[in-house]
């Protein structure tokens, strides 16, 4: 192959290279044109000043405090329905301690009933003081205060409806071997006795009849 000439004329660019300055340069223009228009026709870059100004910020401020109520609200309701469980349970438990109450005692009373003999009927009635001292209104008190109405003998009531100790039961005719088995009608009449002669005192004085 013969050597190039030292004085040959450069080859011209082809035309793709003169294709992609022409593109480049295009789009150069559309770069500057949009900054152009995105700016206001001003190629200046927003100072953070004029950022502070922008409306954008006063929603957003307005949305935090929405969503702060929202959270507050939530926090009070929480709150009210929590104590009034706690309410709720304490009352729950006030209604079983007193039905727990309410069954003991009627146990207590089925018991005592069962334990109270009936009267035996070869007792022979003790001797009469005269007069229904045990009927009145100072004897329903009476049995009232000391044993609640019950005539009931047995473990913590050894003196039965009226609270007897055995000499002063002997003292008004009661005999000793009625003693914690007599029935209603003997410790009413034993109690008549003792109102009868006098013996009012040994209740009145303690029990406020």
């Amino acid at each position: 192959m013969p050597a190039r000439s030292r004085h040959a004329k450069p080859k011209t660019p082809t035309p793709r290279l003169r294709a992609l300055a022409v593109a480049a340069t295009a789009l150069a223009g559309v770069v500057a044109a949009f900054v152009f228009l995105q700016g206001g026709g001003s190629a200046e870059p927003m100072s953070a000043h004029d950022a502070r100004q922008t409306p954008s910020a006063r929603p957003a401020l307005a949305d935090f405090s929405m969503i702060t109520a929202i959270h507050r609200g939530i926090a009070a309701r929480t709150a009210r329905q929590a104590s009034l469980a706690v309410r709720a349970a304490r009352a729950a438990r006030r209604r079983h301690l007193a039905a727990l109450r309410l069954a003991r005692q009627q146990a207590a009373a089925r018991q005592r009933a069962a334990q109270s003999p009936s009267p035996s009927p070869s007792s022979a009635p003790p001797p009469s003081g005269g007069g229904d001292a045990a009927h009145s209104a100072l004897g329903i008190c009476i049995r009232n205060a000391e044993e609640g109405g019950s005539y009931a003998w047995g473990p913590g009531n050894g003196g039965g409806a009226y609270q007897f100790l055995l000499g002063t039961w002997e003292t008004y005719g009661g005999a000793a071997s009625e003693y914690g088995v007599a029935g209603p009608a003997y410790q009413d009449q034993i109690f008549d006795n003792a109102i009868a002669a006098g013996g009012a005192s040994n209740w009145t004085n303690y029990d406020g009849c």
